[in-house]
């Protein structure tokens, strides 16, 4: 096991528990969620790919779990919504292998602003599957570009990172990864996140919730940083295992490397376990940052009855609605990457293991 590794359970369970992490059980099985989210992935999805059967189904896990874990306050039909784009987004980065399909993926944008069709099968799925998130928004320009735009530059982000991989293997490598700029792994990593989008849906539970969202938009930048963060620290392991080295914490390894940032390595060198625990650090300070603006501890207070409406300084129905979206989407995001099978992290949840107990306080 590499050094970042042999650590790794217990720097991720110390995060949890600064982050104040609060496991929720799973809500009880939704069947007609399911069987439309199935029958969707068999009959619409399917057809466009050449993924065995095997394959399709772990998608489905992945996403159909996405979509409920991370925002159970949202309506069916936007739970389904972002299933949809996230089983879409996964076939994609899978695709990335496939020359063909690269060659078409560079064109979907090109053909998206000229209003030309999307001739592959599975783009223009996507496709579709965009403009029913434009009609969703449809109330609210500011998140209807943050929900939409984002799905848009991440086919950009995964050619972007597919020429990267490229040009890794055919130039020598030190010679590549020399003096790669302090903001260059934060921006490859947002090209290919979509962050916002998933950002964007925590202020639209349903198709009728209207968030003026000028009252909550310093909140986002800090949101969309926690979520491609968290997204990295819990999908480290696996990648790890794969033996990948392009991901955003090796990226900024290089950077901070090659911007001379004394480390822990025997030379003190700058490491990837100093990235990842610099990362721990910056993603708790982001979630404070957030929590404030929301001002959540104030809204939990009010929910379990400590502050009276006449003393709530200002703090609306609507405060109260967001900061338990925002509570629940951070909950449940971690809850998502430690439950699904595509992140391995089974060791985490065991007996034990400090993760995974119910610690809501009645909020």
């Amino acid at each position: 096991m590499s050094a970042p590794l042999s650590h790794y359970a217990t720097r991720v369970k110390r995060l949890l528990t600064d982050l104040d992490y609060r496991f929720e059980p799973p809500a009880p099985h939704d069947a007609n969620y399911w069987d439309l989210l199935h029958q969707w992935t068999l009959y619409t999805l399917w057809p466009t790919s050449s993924c065995s059967e095997k394959r399709l189904a772990e998608m489905e896990h992945a996403a159909g779990h996405m979509g409920k874990r991370a925002y159970p306050y949202a309506s069916t039909e936007l739970q389904l919504l972002f299933a949809k784009i996230t089983a879409l987004a996964i076939l994609i980065d899978d695709s990335m292998e496939d020359e063909a399909t690269c060659a078409e993926l560079a064109q979907f944008s090109h053909k998206l602003f000229l209003g030309e069709p999307q001739e592959n099968r599975m783009l223009a799925l996507y496709h579709a599957t965009l403009k029913e998130m434009s009609c969703v928004y449809e109330g609210n320009d500011v998140l209807r570009d943050m929900a939409v735009v984002p799905w848009i530059t991440f086919i950009d982000g995964c050619l972007m990172e597919k020429q990267m991989f490229i040009s890794q293997h055919e130039a020598p490598k030190a010679t590549y990864l020399d003096g790669l700029p302090p903001n260059f792994p934060r921006y490859m990593r947002i090209k290919s996140g979509a962050s916002e989008s998933y950002i964007a849906m925590i202020f639209k539970a349903t198709k009728d919730q209207n968030v003026p969202v000028s009252k909550y938009i310093k909140a986002v930048p800090d949101a969309v940083f926690i979520c491609d963060v968290i997204n990295d620290i819990l999908s480290f392991y696996k990648e790890e295992l794969a033996g990948e080295t392009c991901t955003f914490i090796h990226l900024r390894t290089r950077s901070l490397s090659s911007d001379g940032k004394i480390g822990s390595g025997v030379a003190g060198e700058w490491t990837v376990d100093d990235t990842f625990q610099l990362l721990c650090q910056e993603v708790l300070e982001a979630t404070r940052r957030v929590n404030g603006v929301l001002r959540l501890e104030e809204c939990e207070r009010k929910m379990r009855g400590e502050i009276v409406s006449e003393a709530s300084d200002g703090i609306d129905e609507l405060d109260v609605e967001i900061a338990k979206q925002w509570r629940a989407w951070r909950d449940g995001f971690i809850n998502w990457h430690l439950e699904c099978r595509r992140y391995k992290l089974d060791f985490l949840m065991g007996q034990d293991s400090g993760v995974g107990e119910n610690k809501s306080g009645g909020v």
